[in-house]
């Protein structure tokens, strides 16, 4: 008997603090916000901003003053964690309707298994957009949610379409979609491995499906063990 094959989606709260302080304080909507170290001083950094603050360029981990310099009207707050902690659990509560099968990825992501769901939904993606819709009504914030057949793809589903977006990554596509993206573009690849990767002329999603294993194993694999 053939197994069914994985629906797994990845779901990422965007902007997740910053949008949580914008839900809770309805005078933030609107305008660039983001949650730093102390704002009354100018001390510290940027922990994260909102979507109308990385339009002008306020990028996570700079300075105060530098993120006011590109958009002097930022609004700056302190951060909540029990509060954004309490939204990272309401989120998981939606999810847990439509499977039992959740992962936590940090406080604002969560792969689901919604293999067994398919039951009771035409699809994967008519599960991420009615959990997209409930997160926007319920908790007035926005998620962005990848599906393919593994966790992997998942995620890197998710992270190519936000805010408040659903995207597939399936068997016909994905060598479409993710084969021109940078190598960095998957979770799990950094500075250094990406310069190592370089070195064997690999720059793309495409070009690490056709290196050479062995090539790999011998150039990569062995210089960390």
């Amino acid at each position: 008997m053939k197994l069914k094959e994985r629906v797994v989606l990845h779901c990422d709260a965007n902007n997740f603090y910053a949008s949580v302080e914008s839900a809770q304080n309805p005078k933030l909507k609107g305008l660039p916000v983001a949650v730093s170290g102390n704002p009354k001083k100018r001390t510290g950094i940027i922990l994260a901003k909102n979507e109308i603050a990385k339009k002008f360029g306020v990028k996570t981990g700079e300075a105060i003053w530098q993120a006011k310099q590109k958009c002097p009207n930022l609004v700056c707050v302190s951060p909540n964690f029990k509060l954004y902690e309490a939204y990272s659990m309401k989120l998981r509560k939606i999810y847990s309707k439509y499977t039992d099968q959740i992962e936590p990825f940090g406080i604002d992501e969560c792969w689901l298994d919604v293999t067994s769901s398919l039951r009771l939904f035409k699809s994967g993606e008519e599960i991420a957009n009615e959990i997209r819709e409930r997160v926007k009504n319920e908790l007035n914030i926005t998620v962005s949610v990848g599906i393919s057949f593994c966790k992997l793809f998942a995620k890197l589903a998710s992270d190519m379409k936000k805010p408040d977006a659903v995207t597939v990554l399936n068997r016909e596509n994905f060598k479409q979609k993710i084969y021109p993206l940078p190598i960095t573009a998957i979770i799990g690849i950094g500075k250094r491995l990406e310069e190592r990767l370089h070195k064997l002329n690999i720059y793309t999603l495409g070009d690490l499906s056709q290196a050479n294993s062995d090539i790999l194993k011998k150039k990569i694999w062995n210089c960390w063990c």
